[in-house]
């Protein structure tokens, strides 16, 4: 028995391995043949298919786009796997910044922002957005031999509403950083406790905690004074500001309201009075809500390019 088994294996192997060799990654797609109205010959050096020709070559690299551009690079094994890693760094860094933006709009809010940029999301921010953009200009060079594809092809067109994209969501940037941010860390000017103790959500929010100023919260309709509490140097506990209300944030928190007995009561918090926002306050909010806005048709636009479009 184990004679005849082995008999069959060793018949069975040549026709195993014929069937695998003449498996090609490189076969001819009617599809093609049929939208461009060519013959498989055209880009395959057999008739029936398998090795690409130059033709075929530069097809493939065009993305399928008859006739092909002249205006497409073809890269080697060695180039093709330093693109790979050029366009893993493109793909890491632009999951940081937009998952940063994520976050931030969605969980934390742009509201904890209010008092000054965080410096961490700043720099985070600043890095990924570089990485993106060099890397982004390398992949291009490595696509195209010239500017033309961008305007003349269907995958140079998106390309281009990628780029356009990218660049006015740095512009915002810059202008938050440069412009708004600086206006938002300044704040409000911190006077003398009200005589009546009673807070309205501007006078609270000038007691932030910072350079000197004492730190105030309100919870329900009390005002606290947690300037004497180690959690809250700097005027920050985890991500919550003073000089703010954290009626809905302490619900949600771990702990509950008893942290509260061992901060001073400083007054009566307004509960009827709406806040105002200073003119780069609204500016910060617009620009956060358009970028997010802009996230979403990134995504949107590279859904369509990859599978939408071909």
């Amino acid at each position: 028995m184990t004679g005849v088994r082995a008999g069959l294996v060793r018949a069975a192997l040549p026709a195993l391995i014929l069937l695998f060799a003449n498996a090609s990654p490189a076969f001819a797609t009617p599809e093609f043949s049929e939208r461009t109205a060519q013959s498989c010959g055209t880009c395959h050096l057999d008739r029936d298919g398998g090795e690409l020709s130059r033709k075929g070559l530069e097809f493939a690299a065009s993305g399928y786009v008859w006739p092909p551009s002249g205006g497409y690079r073809l890269l080697g094994p060695v180039r093709k796997r330093i693109r790979f890693f050029i366009g893993l760094f493109h793909i890491v860094a632009a999951f940081i910044w937009f998952g940063t933006i994520l976050y931030v709009h969605l969980m934390l809010r742009p509201a904890y922002a209010m008092k000054g940029l965080p410096k961490g999301e700043v720099a985070l921010g600043l890095v990924s957005m570089a990485v993106v953009g060099i890397s982004g200009v390398l992949l291009t060079i490595s696509r195209i031999r010239s500017l033309d594809v961008l305007v003349r092809s269907p995958w140079g067109i998106i390309l281009s509403v990628k780029i356009a994209l990218y660049l006015v969501m740095i512009s915002s940037a810059a202008f938050v950083i440069m412009v708004v941010g600086p206006r938002l860390k300044k704040g409000r000017t911190a006077g003398p406790l009200p005589a009546d103790g009673l807070f309205g959500p501007e006078e609270l929010s000038a007691f932030d905690g910072k350079e000197g100023r004492p730190a105030l919260i309100a919870f329900n309709e009390t005002v606290y004074d947690v300037s004497a509490l180690k959690m809250w140097a700097g005027g920050m506990h985890m991500k919550h500001l003073a000089g703010t209300d954290l009626t809905d944030a302490i619900k949600r928190a771990p702990h509950g309201e008893e942290k509260l007995e061992v901060a001073k009561a400083a007054g009566t918090f307004n509960l009827e009075t709406k806040p105002s926002l200073t003119p780069y306050q609204k500016a910060f909010y617009v620009v956060a809500y358009m970028n997010l806005t802009i996230v979403f048709i990134v995504l949107g636009t590279i859904a369509f390019w990859r599978w939408g479009f071909y």
